[in-house]
């Protein structure tokens, strides 16, 4: 199922021990670059193996609707519930977001779907908070090694929801997003890679060029309507998206 390839194999062991530790990986050698986007996902792929975890949650995104979205896989090991608590000095540079996520009510197995169709999957539609973060100390690096770092997921809390609406504002949501009740949301809430129906069924024809069956129960997190904000503080972070759920961590 992984890539061979040497570089492939010595950047995620590295990746894996930096998840399991508390140093951040300093100016990483450029033979260890993914040689493309298919050996950052083979990384991805194998960092999971190496640390014993499985896949609780996907995210996907894009910098624009026309632009080429990009994914990754959630550990289990970092899905937590709305109300609970997460350690700021457990991340390395956390950056908070607010999106709009799906779950799977069905086994998506490897085939070719049109939005219709892989809508057809989902049960329901929830308000989460990703919490992101970069095993790498240094800024600008080239993105393959972002995307094979599992595209800076640090963590993940899913908060409430609903049946999925195909009829919701999807574009422009109404939303709040406050840390000790003080508003951290910018002025305008959209989400850069435009509809997240769109980016989920790109996510499931990619996995099924690759083989892989995306199970039920799974939450696909299709980005950030507030962009990445630099987590600045302690205290209760609250999101609420208008006609889909609310969402909350206490960081500490």
């Amino acid at each position: 199922m992984f890539e061979t390839q040497p570089a492939v194999e010595s950047l995620a062991r590295l990746l894996a021990d930096t998840r399991r530790g508390d140093t951040p990986i300093d100016a990483p050698a450029d033979a260890l670059l993914p040689v493309d986007a298919n050996a950052a996902y083979a990384v991805q792929l194998r960092t999971l193996d190496l640390l014993g975890d499985t896949i609780a949650a996907w995210k996907v995104g894009a910098k624009a609707p026309s632009d080429l979205p990009n994914c990754a896989p959630i550990p289990a090991s970092v899905v937590s519930d709305s109300g609970g608590a997460l350690a700021l000095d457990d991340f390395f540079r956390p950056g908070l977001e607010l999106e709009i996520a799906f779950r799977l009510s069905r086994d998506i197995k490897p085939g070719r779907y049109d939005e219709r169709e892989a809508m057809m999957f989902v049960g329901e539609m929830l308000a989460t908070i990703e919490i992101t973060d970069s095993r790498f100390s240094e800024k600008g690096l080239d993105s393959r090694f972002t995307l094979a770092d599992l595209q800076n997921n640090g963590a993940l809390v899913i908060g409430s929801g609903r049946g999925y609406d195909a009829g919701f504002n999807y574009l422009r949501p109404k939303a709040v997003f406050t840390l000790d009740g003080k508003n951290i949301a910018p002025a305008k809430i959209f989400n850069t890679g435009g509809d997240p129906r769109a980016l989920l069924t790109w996510l499931v024809n990619h996995n099924g060029k690759r083989g892989m069956t995306m199970r039920a129960g799974a939450i696909v997190t299709c980005g950030s309507y507030v962009g990445m904000i630099p987590a600045s503080g302690t205290g209760e972070l609250r999101g609420t998206i208008d006609g889909v759920g609310e969402v909350a961590v206490t960081l500490k």
